[in-house]
């Protein structure tokens, strides 16, 4: 999940796209939000082919349910992004009332749906909801989504935190690895350069080890080892070391070194 919360307009009316970008970036700034407000535009297929050429996009959409002339409507764009962005917030801002079921219908999970009629001062009220309600439900979705690890034995696929993760060494025999976590070891069928590609969140410290510097709690540089709290260790190559020490400062982790 990125860190900005991305916002999106597309309305074909000038003069209302004016107002939302307005309503939009200016609750965004006296709230001091993390999100911007990426794109804002009059042709449905220019957000489509944004969000089709960015990889993780997770956005919170305002979109009208008509764009005359054109080749996308809104139920259709809404759903193109609904396949793209799974985590998408789309709000309706609309004058088509009656068209609010199909929504429903075409399972799209709107956010919210305004209607224009109601006036300009309700409909900002409205916009401002929905953003601060899309933001609190993006952070939230950021603070409960952990990184995992996955591995597999036996034909079944694991996951675990990676917060368990000490590190992972080489097993005794071809193809075997041995999994370090907090409370148990676990040996299961793989490679470690395959599980180094595969985690770029660990860090390959020897040809037998690759460690979870997040759970590091000193090197000993003279010895060339990394301890865990609980005791274990692991070897460290002289050409890992530099980067290693290099990659603990520039994380700011709490690793003692001597």
């Amino acid at each position: 999940m990125s860190s900005v919360l991305k916002t999106f307009v597309v309305e074909d009316d000038s003069e209302q796209l004016a107002t939302l970008k307005q309503i939009i970036t200016n609750h965004i700034m006296i709230n001091d939000f993390d999100m911007e407000l990426t794109l804002a535009t009059g042709q449905a297929q220019t957000l489509l082919d944004y969000v089709q050429s960015h990889e993780s996009v997770e956005g919170l959409y305002f979109l009208d349910i008509e764009y005359p002339g054109q080749d996308l409507n809104g139920l259709s764009l809404a759903t193109k992004i609904r396949e793209a962005d799974v985590n998408a917030k789309i709000v309706f801002v609309s004058t088509h009332s009656e068209m609010a079921f199909l929504t429903f219908e075409r399972r799209i999970e709107p956010l919210d749906f305004i209607v224009k009629d109601l006036g300009q001062d309700t409909v900002k009220a409205k916009v401002e909801t929905d953003i601060r309600v899309a933001y609190e439900r993006y952070t939230k979705q950021g603070a409960t989504s952990k990184a995992m690890f996955s591995y597999s034995k036996g034909g079944q696929l694991f996951n675990v935190p990676l917060e368990q993760v000490l590190f992972i060494e080489t097993g005794t025999s071809r193809n075997k690895l041995v999994l370090h976590l907090l409370d148990r070891i676990v040996q299961y069928n793989g490679k470690i350069s395959d599980e180094t590609v595969a985690h770029p969140e660990l860090f390959r410290v020897h040809k037998s080890f690759l460690v979870n510097p997040q759970m590091l709690v000193r090197i000993d540089k003279q010895h060339q080892l990394g301890y865990f709290e609980n005791g274990e260790t692991v070897d460290i190559a002289i050409r890992k070391m530099h980067d290693l020490v290099a990659l603990i400062k520039q994380s700011d982790l709490s690793v003692t070194m001597d």
